[in-house]
């Protein structure tokens, strides 16, 4: 898998999960924790991606 695929997977995993919190009435610290974790991630395999593409 290329960076940006893992970047768009996290990504939706993320929202998922933001979701589910926000129905099941749990967003709560740890939610927010792990949907933090995943974003930063997204955002580093992103960033790795571009990279790739540049050099």
């Amino acid at each position: 898998m290329t960076p940006f695929y893992v970047a768009g997977a996290l990504l939706v995993v993320a929202q998922i999960l933001g979701i589910y919190a926000l129905v099941s009435r749990k967003a709560d610290f740890v939610f927010a924790g792990i949907m933090i974790v995943l974003v930063v991630v997204a955002l580093a395999s992103g960033a790795d991606g571009v990279y790739r593409q540049l050099h």
